[in-house]
């Protein structure tokens, strides 16, 4: 219901959109207190903050009693925890509150604040989720620094993970055609390639030392020194992840790296 506006009629001055009260489960004084603590979170930057009993009544016309009841009902739904503390420079006590954003997103929470069935309720879930992700970059900046870092990090190793997997699986469909400097004796069948997460950190330390390229022409020489059984490692990423333990250098990967020099000079057909 929306009351009528026409050219000659001043803006409506009524604070209340009747539609929407209508979707929520709330009271009248309980949606007055629950729309404040709200808005006081926000304004806050989603920290804890003060609220005094005077201000509460002055603020929303909701007495004590009244407003201590909703309050206990909204820490029982548990998107709102109080406790009281000393004052900031001084040494009286006050209430502080903290709204749960994250905890008002979940959909057991909202549908005891909104009919599910509503517009309103679609509307509220997106707010809501929308201000746990800036409470979260609020709280945690530095958890919010570190994932670009990590998508960055995670696309990289899968990029290498996919070229280990593509070279294993061609240079053993060449070796299982005969194309190897060595006689098959059985059909080695496509493999897929699992990292661990060591092995990970190890191939993102050869990349930035290294690059990419490096990796893949080191990984066909040895691929090939292991299906000519020159070399016979028992984990075959970790023997060519291995470090020299007095220089702590890739010994095994410079060695493939210059055997790949010495032996492909010509390109691969």
């Amino acid at each position: 219901m929306k009351a009528q506006e026409t050219d000659d009629a001043p803006i409506c001055p009524l604070c209340t959109n009747v539609l929407r009260v209508h979707d929520y489960l709330l009271t009248p004084d309980e949606l007055i207190i629950f729309d404040s603590l709200v808005v006081k979170a926000i304004s806050f930057h989603y920290k804890r903050f003060f609220y005094s009993q005077k201000r509460i009544e002055k603020e929303t016309r909701v007495k004590r009693t009244r407003y201590e009841a909703i309050i206990k009902k909204f820490e029982e739904m548990g998107f709102l925890q109080t406790y009281v503390d000393k004052m900031p420079n001084s040494e009286g006590q006050i209430r502080y509150f903290y709204v749960n954003f994250p905890k008002l997103a979940e959909e057991e929470v909202l549908v005891k604040l909104v009919r599910e069935k509503s517009t309103l309720f679609e509307a509220m879930r997106a707010y809501m989720e929308y201000h746990a992700d800036e409470e979260f970059k609020a709280l945690c900046p530095s958890a919010v620094k570190e994932k670009p870092k990590k998508n960055q990090e995670e696309k990289r190793i899968e990029e290498i993970r996919v070229m280990l997997e593509e070279t294993l699986n061609e240079r053993r469909e060449m070796y299982n055609n005969g194309k190897l400097d060595i006689k098959p004796t059985r059909k080695l069948h496509p493999t897929t390639v699992v990292l661990t997460n060591q092995q990970k950190q190890g191939f993102l330390d050869l990349e930035t030392r290294y690059g990419f390229e490096s990796i893949h022409q080191a990984f066909i020489a040895y691929c090939d020194e292991v299906l000519e059984k020159v070399c016979k490692p028992k984990n075959l990423f970790n023997y060519f992840l291995t470090r020299d333990r007095f220089h702590h250098d890739y010994s095994i990967f410079i060695n493939s790296l210059n055997s790949y020099m010495i032996k492909y000079s010509s390109p691969l057909k």
